[in-house]
């Protein structure tokens, strides 16, 4: 998998995004499957980021993945408006139609597995892919019905999914279920690249038509939908109040913490026994000293200590930063505690990473 602080990742109301052009996504999934190194990246929409906010456990699932891309004109939007030098939009289905429409000579091909999805959808691709016999190879479908994740992670549905050999396995069973399978499957399965991507199942077997390009440069993609799709209003509208209450809370405050009166000050580190106590304005400007600053601190395994107290100014892609170390935290087992200064604390707090321990 990618190393943590190897990403340019910001933090967007505590949602970490990875700043990378769609050709740049493509590439990792390339060199993902060339290197059967593990992948499992996500795309957060709106309806991604609502639950992130509201509920800790889908913060952690975008925390923990290796790639993180904005997908949605909202989230682009926003990105921007917290200062992040976003190049572009990075939807599910254009990194599938990138992949799926790559012609070069001499690319290999990459063996796709659809798994779940409405009825017929999964087969639906797979036979779309098998007429085209291009880049992206079919190797396999499967829909497992209806229930928990547990009743999906059976040891014969696992097999029949390591059977096809795969490259890329596709999974469309609800973006919170989606994501909770691939954690809970990931590690026995011998694709390298995995990622949920709903509706991308639907538009590769042709059950719903994906909006002209016009359409989605205009932000206006979510009307399409709603067209094909009249039951996904509900979904739309409660996203997008949920959201706007919650940037009327916190966007102002990120704002804020970020605001430096002059040149922001150098960053200053202290080692402690299991952590560093930093001093000085965490902006971007200052990106490679604090990485560099985590990654010489992080290297003894046990729980880590990040001392803020002296801290002046925080932004998005300092705390971009600091989910990076959470998730190699997480990944060994150890936690993290913060303790911030005044400045910064309402930050943390309105990102949900909770101080003196995570």
């Amino acid at each position: 998998m990618i190393s943590a602080f190897d990403r340019d990742v910001w933090a967007i109301l505590g949602m970490p995004l990875d700043n990378v052009t769609l050709d740049e996504a493509a590439h990792i999934i390339e060199r993902a499957v060339e290197t059967r190194t593990r992948l499992s990246f996500v795309t957060p929409n709106v309806n991604w980021m609502v639950r992130a906010l509201k509920d800790p456990s889908a913060m952690r699932q975008i925390v923990n993945a290796d790639l993180s891309l904005a997908d949605g004109v909202p989230v682009v939007w926003l990105a921007k408006q917290l200062g992040m030098p976003l190049q572009e939009r990075v939807a599910g289905a254009d990194l599938f139609q990138r992949l799926r429409t790559d012609d070069r000579d001499g690319v290999p091909p990459i063996r796709v597995f659809f798994f779940g999805g409405r009825d017929g959808a999964a087969e639906g691709a797979h036979q779309t892919l098998l007429k085209e016999n291009g880049r992206l190879v079919a190797a396999g479908c499967l829909n497992p019905g209806f229930g928990d994740v547990e009743s999906m992670s059976t040891t014969r549905i696992r097999d029949q999914i390591n059977a096809a050999n795969a490259d890329f396995i596709i999974v469309s069973l609800g973006a919170a279920k989606g994501q909770a399978w691939i954690e809970h499957n990931q590690a026995h399965l011998n694709a390298p690249v995995i990622a949920h991507l709903g509706a991308v199942v639907d538009f590769a077997a042709g059950t719903i038509q994906r909006a002209p390009e016009w359409v989605s440069k205009s932000g206006l993609e979510w009307v399409w939908r709603i067209i094909a799709e009249p039951s996904l209003w509900r979904r739309y509208w409660s996203d997008g109040t949920d959201l706007v209450g919650l940037l009327n809370r916190r966007i102002g405050v990120f704002k804020k913490a970020a605001r430096t009166d002059a040149t922001p000050r150098t960053i200053q580190f202290q080692h402690l026994d299991h952590g560093v106590k930093l001093s000085g304005d965490l902006v971007a400007a200052h990106r490679a000293a604090l990485k560099g600053a985590l990654v010489n601190a992080i290297q003894p395994s046990g729980d880590f200590t990040l001392d803020l107290t002296e801290v002046g100014a925080i932004d998005a892609c300092a705390l971009g930063q600091f989910r990076m170390l959470e998730q190699c935290l997480i990944r060994r087992g150890d936690r993290l505690e913060i303790f911030a200064s005044q400045q910064t604390k309402p930050a943390f707090d309105a990102a949900k990473m909770t101080l003196q321990g995570v």
